[in-house]
């Protein structure tokens, strides 16, 4: 899909912004055809090394995020290509923040190219933050639920489950709002000079932005870590006191089991088969035969 939305003020007369949403082939080359120049495609776009990340041809620049999510969805690129005239987006999923500004650039316009790409980082960033609070609650709620609550083996299948959720999640912005730290520190290191006057203050706001977040996003990775261990401790745990029971029921069933054994061997003479009351003897004596090893039991603090 390609929609093509008109900025007014740009340098030069008037301003185009072309988003690009997993574009076809056809589209890809009608977008190059009234760009004016050459536009990568989405294997391009999704090569990690860094001189494909960023980098600067016949005065337009070429900046992509191959590792970016911002909601749910799954992990895809996402590519800007700027020149003072032009802003290309290329992504191949739907991006909220690209999305809410497309629907707001006629009540908020902006002044150029320049204006847009930043105020769509701007809007990216917030809702990057948005999202690692919403994480950041949910990992605060979980970990409050595991360690304050009591749990059967089944509900900490299920909590286990959602922290390896978490981790996941956590990841995603993570490769995020990485990817988004090195496009920025490298124009607010080497922004070109059509960027304006403006560009470097809100470059470099951007890029404290960031910063926080990556501290804050490694802070919450160490938070799940520990939710994580601590999950797999309390299911060790479970399991192991059911081992504890299945130990004592086993060693508690040896003296009752070794008795009735002598008691049912076929000799010819065994005096306490004719005792009158054997019978109840031989019932005390395999209930005490019990009780004997569970009290030891209980004495060293095992049950």
């Amino acid at each position: 899909m390609i929609a093509i939305h008109p900025i007014a003020g740009a340098q030069g007369g008037e301003g185009v912004w072309v988003d690009l949403c997993r574009p076809t082939s056809a589209e890809l080359a009608e977008a190059t055809r009234r760009v004016g120049f050459d536009l990568p495609d989405r294997a391009s776009i999704g090569e990690i090394e860094f001189s494909s990340r960023v980098r600067s041809v016949d005065g337009t620049l070429f900046l992509n995020l191959p590792r970016f999510q911002e909601g749910k969805g799954r992990v895809a690129s996402l590519g800007f290509a700027l020149s003072p005239t032009v802003l290309v987006t290329q992504r191949e999923t739907p991006v909220e923040s690209l999305e809410n500004i497309g629907h707001d650039l006629e009540r908020h316009p902006c002044g150029d190219p320049v204006d847009l790409f930043l105020r769509m980082l701007e809007h990216i960033v917030d809702t990057l933050a948005d999202r690692l609070e919403s994480l950041e609650t949910e990992v605060t709620d979980t970990t409050r639920d595991a360690f304050d609550n009591p749990h059967k083996t089944r509900e900490l299948e299920r909590m286990l489950r959602r922290v390896g959720g978490m981790g996941r999640w956590n990841g995603a912005l993570h490769n995020t709002a990485h990817g988004l730290l090195r496009l920025v520190t490298y124009l607010d290191e080497a922004a070109p000079a059509w960027f304006g006057e403006q560009a470097p203050t809100r470059l470099r706001l951007i890029h404290k932005d960031l910063g926080s977040l990556t501290e804050f996003e490694q802070q919450l990775g160490d938070r799940i870590e520990f939710l994580l261990d601590g999950v797999l401790g309390l299911i060790n745990m479970d399991q192991n006191e059911v081992m504890k029971v299945m130990a004592v029921a086993s060693v508690v069933g040896i003296p009752p089991t070794v008795l009735v054994g002598v008691w049912g061997m076929n000799f010819a003479f065994m005096p306490e088969l004719k005792w009158h009351d054997a019978y109840f003897w031989a019932l005390g004596l395999i209930v005490l035969s019990m009780l004997l090893p569970l009290l030891w039991f209980r004495r060293r603090g095992w049950i």
